[in-house]
């Protein structure tokens, strides 16, 4: 019920929607599972996706990292280049369903999230998901 079968226009960068999404807006977001070693919320449909400008290491031809979807080689660059997204049902809640097992995703995967902004006191961002686009 999260998945949808044709991607969402308009999708924006990690980045772009970082520095310009108002807290509560409506937003589609397009990254790459990762910016970590361990980019899942463990038995919650939530995880971080990273700016498509930055390279994994599987990437980087010759790199013989084991865990590309770390970035672990642009490092400096995660902060500004990556968001958490959490999958919502129509209630708000998170969904408790790890998004492996719902999404039927891995780490490196291409998605276009359709969701809501978030911003925290700090500023940083979270995107309340209602629908993902998992690019073949």
């Amino acid at each position: 019920q999260y998945l949808l079968s044709d991607e969402p226009r308009d999708a924006r960068d990690v980045i772009a929607v970082r520095e310009n999404a108002q807290d509560e807006a409506p937003v589609v977001v397009v990254g790459r599972i990762g910016g970590s070693r361990d980019p899942w919320v463990e038995g919650r449909a939530a995880f971080s996706i990273v700016d498509l400008s930055l390279k994994a290491c599987s990437d980087i031809e010759g790199d013989q990292c084991k865990t590309p979807w770390d970035y672990c080689c642009q490092t400096d660059l995660l902060p500004k280049s990556t968001v958490l997204v959490k999958v919502v049902d129509e209630s708000g809640s998170l969904v408790e369903t790890d998004s492996r097992v719902l999404l039927a995703v891995d780490e490196l995967d291409t998605v276009v999230v359709s969701g809501t902004a978030e911003r925290d006191d700090s500023g940083n961002l979270t995107v309340l998901a209602g629908k993902i686009f998992v690019r073949p």
